[in-house]
């Protein structure tokens, strides 16, 4: 019964937040004539947004609007929960992380880009039909119809795609500028003359997909007999 209580008000937060973020949608639109491609869902600690590439970087809010080239960025132990206002996904941003949110629309259609200049992003995409959904790194695009999983830029922009569910199409756009196919269950990682080499999910890998699915950093306070020590940590998201 107590379960079942604290899913109601769960539940009824969530509606409260949607009601919230339905009226900012309406605000934004009559005060601006491009509709928001995505909004900040959650924040953690520091985040940060800009609205171009010439304008100084600001605080983020929840539940802030994101038109077409505007970028997020997160720092040190934080995160940013992106969703896309045409509910086409969700987009986990860790720390120390860098995406530019780029849309343009093609008759009744809004094709998606999501620049990641530098490090770890979770997603969760639901199946696209006629609409394009792109990843782009310094170094590899990625198609995604409908899947599971995250990218990550590391030393020397090469890149990392994992997939958990579904399938990814990858381009190398540096050295061999082939296309392979990631399917769930692998990861690709990006050599230096840009060819990759597909493997299947190890551990390793599968703890870092768990992680793009926490999100709230809490905060527990230890009683030692040197004094109290306050810890920091993801919990799960339920």
């Amino acid at each position: 019964m107590r379960h079942n209580k604290r899913n109601i008000v769960k539940k009824s937060f969530a509606l409260l937040f949607l009601i919230a973020i339905s009226i900012s949608f309406i605000a934004a639109a009559e005060n601006n004539d491009e509709t928001p491609i995505a909004l900040v869902k959650k924040i953690v600690k520091n985040v940060t947004h800009r609205v171009n590439q010439d304008s100084d970087w600001e605080l983020a809010k929840t539940g802030m609007p994101l038109n077409s080239g505007e970028q997020v960025k997160t720092g040190f132990r934080s995160l940013a929960l992106v969703l896309f206002t045409d509910g086409s996904g969700l987009l986990r941003v860790r720390e120390n992380s860098i995406l530019n949110i780029l849309g343009k629309q093609s008759d009744k259609n809004l094709n998606k880009n999501t620049v990641i200049e530098k490090g770890f992003v979770g997603f969760e995409i639901n199946k696209q039909e006629a609409e394009e959904f792109k990843f782009t790194t310094p170094t590899a695009v990625a198609a995604i119809r409908g899947t599971e999983g995250f990218i990550e830029v590391g030393d020397k922009n090469l890149s990392t795609i994992a997939c958990s569910e579904g399938k990814i199409e990858v381009e190398s756009l540096i050295g061999i500028k082939s296309k392979i196919f990631v399917e769930g269950g692998y990861f690709a990682v990006q050599q230096p003359n840009g060819y990759f080499k597909i493997k299947q999910l190890t551990g390793k890998m599968l703890d870092k997909l768990k992680q793009t699915k926490k999100s709230s950093l809490e905060k527990i306070k230890i009683e030692t007999k040197e004094g109290t020590i306050e810890v920091e940590y993801y919990s799960d998201e339920e």
